[in-house]
């Protein structure tokens, strides 16, 4: 039994029982977030309503439109 504390509610974590508590990020190996699953959730709330607002970036087809543009 493995205890953590979440970085956000400071609600204490059991990691046997919440492996995925632990988020790597992507762009430094080093770097760890602990987050527990209500904090998690929360996250990915936000960042799907980010997504249905800002209409999640261009598709794919108007990415490929400007690559050609650049060739």
């Amino acid at each position: 039994m493995s205890m953590c504390v979440c970085e956000r509610c400071d609600r204490y974590i059991d990691s046997d029982d919440d492996p995925d508590c632990f988020i790597e990020n992507p762009y430094d190996s080093k770097d760890t977030t602990i987050l527990c699953e209500p904090c998690r959730e929360k996250a990915y709330d936000r960042y799907q309503e980010d997504l249905m607002e800002t209409g999640g970036g261009p598709s794919l087809l108007e990415q490929q439109r400007e690559a050609r543009k650049l060739k």
